[in-house]
């Protein structure tokens, strides 16, 4: 019931795995090849439902089945049953093999922690919203919050009881027992949970949380995408079932009932029928959205003139599948489609088409929003997303409880640039940009002695240490026109889950960001020098004053030590230097890049013409790198980067 509230739908095809049990006993017992087909068929089917089954259920239950013929010194049974797992897995492997890679790729993609185990009191937690538990129970509130599907794994009052006569009368009912025990410990995950929150223990002053054996299994090969272990109660689920069937079948077969007339035993089997129904409950009423989808959505399939639906929001998982159901309607293109639990599409384009500029949309051939209201209340962006809309693109053209549509309007002027903090720390602004230049991003960073990362589109471009607060003003050249992703990383990051009353990890406050435009226009041609140093692009403005302030962008293929010095002169016209600017980067890895603005004082200059030459050269020597490309200042192995005029 909890999965399916959750949509879970392939993870309830669970009839393969009683008839798969079946199977096994015989197979183990008696071999034959009608026996073994049949047990790999219902191994195989009942992976597919869901192909993870294969680690929450199959796999565990098939480790079992083979040491509990170990133990019994059945060495052929254990191979037979081996067998038919090896196999169902290879099998599952070869039908998944033609997107096995691209799925891998997204699951490792998505990252994340384990998350959604079940709490050490689930066992004897039922879920709060079954009346006949009402006002009873009321630590399931507490226990199972709002995670009903994968965190419920309550025994049942009537359940439990017959699962205990199963384990007292029948000798076969305890290896089921040790089955979910180990099925149980799994499901509890990484770490030891009551209330929903960590236990943590005092230990000669320290405190720390209780491990558990899940965690040395969760970054393992297949176990790293079972990031929730609480589904391990399938398994739990099955082996109680079990327990509760040997039970029922030694209550059936009693002295007690067996005197009693037939009837009176049928009445009793659907008494307790009736009252596991009831126990088990997880609604009063199944909780139910309707499927119909709106007649203007329907009729969006019937005009031409619709290139591409944006849905908003585009970060909530239930509005992405929400809006494939929809387009079942419509049968548009959509901006953001739904791979394997996030979209491909990048997050700084669908970040900045939600704050509607028309030519932002128009760009994107955006030509009908369609606004899921439910799902965007639940991020608490309701309000802004639909005051927002209503500014930049007018009234909705169709609007509902779950639903509002809006048209983007005509083509406006293009934007120059547009930036959107993403974080509420600061530490990732989106960036778009019509066309290619040069950006400057100002900020200021306040930290205690740590060190941060500055990365564009994830190739670093300056590191810096940070004690105090520090202003930042840092160039970014734009190469092409487009959708860009400015992010300040912590070196070495803080853990993504932390506990702050056990740990402290200073993290990096980000004030006052903006992002100034500097140019327009296409990035200069890159430039080599000789040991794999490029001048990929510069910026040299047009107008200053007393000092003259140029941004750099570098790449170094091989790696540079603290005798590189990169340098900026000044010469007037008789190639007299005036002035210079001369340093290094130090120690730089190979295969990197790097920004820098470099800031020449002009004060003092006399009236007159003046060069400004940028280039390299190795200390102790002060030789020159040769410039390896044909421009202005080769011959001198310099690059000149343009003039200026001081008039009186």
């Amino acid at each position: 019931q909890g999965h399916l509230f959750d949509g879970h739908s392939g993870l309830l095809v669970q009839w393969p795995v009683p008839l798969l049990l079946i199977f096994l006993f015989d197979y183990a017992d008696f071999g034959g090849r009608r026996r073994f087909f049949g047990a790999l068929l219902f191994c195989v089917l009942a992976m597919m439902g869901h192909a993870l089954q294969a680690v929450y259920l199959l796999m565990p239950l098939l480790l079992l089945f083979v040491l509990a013929r170990l133990h019994q010194r059945d060495f052929t049974g254990a191979l037979r049953v081996a067998a038919v797992g090896i196999l169902a897995m290879g099998w599952l492997l070869l039908f998944l093999s033609p997107l096995l890679g691209d799925t891998l790729a997204q699951y490792a993609a998505a990252g994340g922690t384990v998350r959604y185990s079940i709490d050490l009191l689930g066992l004897f937690s039922p879920s709060f919203a079954n009346p006949f538990w009402d006002g009873i129970a009321a630590h399931s509130v507490r226990v199972l919050g709002s995670n009903l599907a994968e965190g419920a794994s309550y025994i049942g009052l009537l359940g439990g009881c017959l699962a205990l006569v199963g384990l007292l009368a029948t000798r076969a009912a305890r290896w089921w027992l040790l089955t979910a025990l180990v099925a149980w410990v799994l499901a509890l995950g990484p770490i030891l949970k009551l209330f929903d929150q960590p236990i943590t223990l005092t230990i000669a002053g320290y405190e720390t949380i209780v491990p558990l054996p899940y965690a040395l299994l969760a970054d393992l090969p297949l176990f790293e995408f079972a990031r929730t272990p609480g589904r391990f109660m399938f398994l739990f689920a099955l082996a109680l079932a079990m327990m509760a069937g040997y039970g029922m079948a030694a209550l059936w077969t009693s002295p007690l009932l067996l005197r009693r007339r037939r009837a009176l035993r049928y009445c009793l089997a659907l008494v307790i029928a009736l009252l596991l129904y009831q126990d088990y409950q997880f609604f009063a009423e199944f909780p139910q959205v309707s499927a119909e989808i709106p007649a203007a959505v329907h009729a969006l399939a019937a005009r031409d003139d619709i290139r591409a639906v944006y849905n908003v929001p585009h970060d909530h998982l239930l509005a992405a599948k929400e809006a494939m159901y929809l387009q079942t309607a419509h049968g548009k293109a959509l901006i953001a489609g739904h791979d394997t639990r996030q979209t491909p599409v990048d997050p700084a384009k669908l970040t900045l088409l939600s704050s509607f500029h028309p030519p932002l949309l128009a760009d994107a051939a955006v030509d009908v929003i369609i606004l899921n209201k439910p799902r965007a209340a639940e991020t608490e962006m309701l309000d802004a997303l639909m005051t927002q809309a209503q500014e930049r693109l007018g009234a909705a053209f169709y609007e509902d409880e779950r639903y509002a549509l809006f048209e983007t309007p005509a083509a406006q002027a293009p934007l120059e640039a547009v930036y959107w903090t993403a974080a509420d720390d600061g530490a990732v602004t989106f960036i778009y940009k019509e066309q290619p230049g040069w950006l400057e991003y100002r900020a200021t960073l306040k930290a205690q002695n740590r060190r941060v990362t500055l990365l564009l589109n994830d190739v670093p471009l300056q590191t810096q240490v940070i004690s105090g607060a520090a202003n930042l003003s840092l160039p970014l050249p734009i190469a092409r026109r487009g959708y860009n992703t400015f992010r300040i990383a912590l070196d070495p990051p803080c853990p993504p889950h932390i506990d702050t009353t056990v740990l402290l990890c200073h993290d990096v406050t980000i004030d006052v960001a903006t992002i100034e435009l500097l140019s327009r226009g296409a990035i200069y041609d890159p430039a080599r020098f000789e040991d794999g140093i490029q001048l990929a692009g510069y910026h040299m403005p047009a107008d200053f004053e007393d000092e003259l302030s140029i941004r750099f962008w570098w790449r170094f293929e091989s790696e540079r030590s603290v005798n590189d010095v990169r340098f900026v002169h000044v010469l007037n016209a008789e190639r007299r230097l005036m002035t210079q600017n001369d340093s290094s980067f130090g120690a730089v890895p190979a295969s990197t890049e790097r920004t820098e603005t470099v800031t020449v004082e002009l004060g003092g200059l006399p009236p007159g013409e003046y060069w400004v030459l940028a280039g390299w050269y190795a200390l102790p020597d002060a030789i020159r790198y040769d410039v390896l490309t044909n421009v202005d200042g080769a011959q001198d192995n310099t690059i000149v980067l343009g003039t200026f005029t001081i008039t009186e």
